[in-house]
């Protein structure tokens, strides 16, 4: 049984690494990513997204502002039209929503790297940076 200190070695590496690893260029100013708490209707993609591959750009991008926005559908149609949708900000242009709905994650991370023109980390030293790098949650 591993102990803690291989568990936090083990994690640490795999947010160093892989899918998701990415530098953002200068111009990008924050992230949010909007979806249903329930994965019906398209949701599931934005949830495997923001548990997968956000907390790896957050380690790699330690001042770049992200927020996730989880809303709640009470009726069939509300749950049908709850909107999925991952939102770039920029510096110098105007903002670039996606419509992640109803998407695989390692889709909407394809689109993301499209959209923004992030380059894969190459080097696996954790970045300098603000100490807080949790990933806002507003409810």
């Amino acid at each position: 049984m591993p102990g803690r200190f291989s568990r936090q070695v083990e994690f640490l590496t795999s947010l160093s690494i892989g899918k998701g690893a990415l530098k953002l260029p200068n111009n990008v100013e924050d992230l949010t990513l909007t979806f249903k708490k329930l994965n019906s209707y398209g949701h599931m993609g934005a949830r495997k997204f923001w548990r997968l591959h956000l907390p790896k750009i957050q380690f790699h991008n330690p001042n770049l502002p992200i927020s996730v926005i989880r809303t709640e559908a009470t009726t069939e149609v509300e749950h049908k039209a709850a909107p999925s949708t991952l939102t770039i900000s920029f510096k110098d242009r105007a903002p670039v929503v996606l419509n992640v709905k109803n998407k695989h994650s390692d889709s909407i991370l394809r689109d993301f790297v499209t959209a923004t023109g992030a380059a894969p980390v190459k080097d696996t030293t954790p970045p300098v940076g603000k100490p807080d790098m949790r990933i806002k949650l507003n409810p």
